[in-house]
């Protein structure tokens, strides 16, 4: 019995184990989502730090434009916070170096003229904490820098990076196999007969997971045969946490898949949806393993996998997506199942979609002329210029 969309995801979504922590080293960390809060070591910054190379002075002792002071010694970034023992005088100061004891304000080299033993202050005011980044401004010791479930990337690697954490807790990404069946497909690189086609679906749902930044993945192929496919199913099965099968869940003499899963003692959630590519989908689990069944045409395989497989990819890795992007209907659209249909189309720079020729799921040469698919209801056989609906992207958004 065909299940909806809604549903499909409902049951996938209860099936999901609970993100892992792990630990990792920082220089790993990038992209991995946070699984605990990040709190600051100390003050942020931990002192009152110079912003200007020039010279501190006591603002009270500013007379005036032309002023005359001696030079007693320099402050310099890196060492021990210096002393201005003399208000009447000016200490050299450098970027990033603790605002020395006496001083309160900066004045910039522009701003002065440097002599042998004393400079001239080029300038007609003096503020109290000019040019000073003050002690906890940005942070006090303690507070919450980044809140557990960020999405690691390079401006968190730096907070983390100078608060002393050389290993982060992360939540684990899954390990996941990709398995394709068939005795008519053979290596990309192999002699072809007539009667063989070459695979692609392991290679392309591979760039399509990698897109999204999951790159744990092992690829395997396995021929018509159940005996090969019970033993490869039943390894990658204890091997992996996400089980990919592209191939052999149709109801044909050869699909030999479901059966296959049943007797490894993989759990049936469902077996059909309600939509147009993808109809033959399977999903399942074994203990913590989810085993998704795709079908072997190439777009479904990929439709499917965008839909349904990398959201719960995300959310086992702790990541939940903001929102669902929508795109707009530019031409009116008649459809004749009365399925979810997952429209190919292109999209306009003014946020308009319109679909794309194709010749159904097996036709993959024509996705190059799509960027996306735009999800139709099954409510409706007839869709309006203007109305709009989920789009999903066949790459992953350069930024997310």
């Amino acid at each position: 019995m065909l299940i909806s969309v809604s549903k499909a995801e409902k049951l996938i979504h209860e099936a999901l184990p609970i993100p892992k922590a792990a630990t990792i080293p920082l220089n790993q960390a990038n992209d991995y989502v946070l699984a605990a809060d990040i709190k600051a070591e100390h003050d942020y910054p931990p002192f009152d730090r110079i912003t200007k190379d020039g010279i501190a002075i006591t603002s009270a002792s500013f007379t005036g434009e032309g002023q005359r002071m001696g030079l007693s010694s320099y402050a310099q970034a890196g060492k021990p916070q210096a002393v201005l023992e003399d208000a009447a005088t000016a200490i050299e100061v450098a970027t990033g170096a603790p605002l020395p004891q006496g001083a309160d304000a900066v004045i910039p080299y522009e701003e002065i003229e440097k002599k042998a033993d004393d400079v001239v202050l080029n300038t007609i005011q003096v503020s109290v904490g000019q040019h000073i980044h003050p002690q906890a401004s940005d942070s006090k010791k303690g507070a919450v820098l980044i809140e557990k479930g960020a999405i690691i990337g390079s401006p968190e690697i730096a907070i983390l990076g100078s608060n002393g954490i050389y290993a982060v807790s992360i939540y684990a990404k899954p390990r996941i196999a990709i398995i394709t069946t068939g005795d008519e497909l053979v290596a990309t690189d192999a002699k072809i007969e007539p009667y063989q086609i070459r695979r692609s679906n392991d290679v392309m749902l591979q760039a399509a997971l990698q897109g999204y930044g999951f790159a744990d993945i092992t690829c395997s192929h396995f021929p018509d045969d159940a005996v090969q496919l019970h033993a490869g199913f039943a390894k990658l099965l204890d091997a992996a946490d996400v089980v990919l099968i592209s191939g052999g869940v149709s109801k044909g003499t050869y699909d030999l898949v479901p059966d296959i899963l049943k007797k490894l003692a993989v759990k049936n959630i469902f077996h059909g949806v309600s939509q147009r590519p993808g109809k033959p989908m399977w999903f399942g689990k074994k203990a913590n393993t989810l085993v998704f069944g795709l079908p072997g045409n190439p777009v479904s395989a990929l439709t499917c996998t965008l839909r349904y497989v990398i959201p719960a990819l995300k959310k086992i890795s702790g990541r939940i997506d903001p929102f669902i992007h929508y795109k707009t209907l530019g031409e009116a659209v008649d459809v004749n199942v009365s399925f979810t249909v997952f429209l190919p189309v292109q999209s306009h720079s003014n946020n308009e979609v319109v679909s794309v020729r194709h010749n159904g799921s097996g036709d993959f040469a024509s996705l190059s002329d799509s960027n996306g698919f735009l999800e139709l209801p099954s409510e409706t056989r007839h869709f309006y210029a203007g109305e709009r609906y989920a789009f999903t992207p066949w790459r992953a958004p350069c930024s997310l």
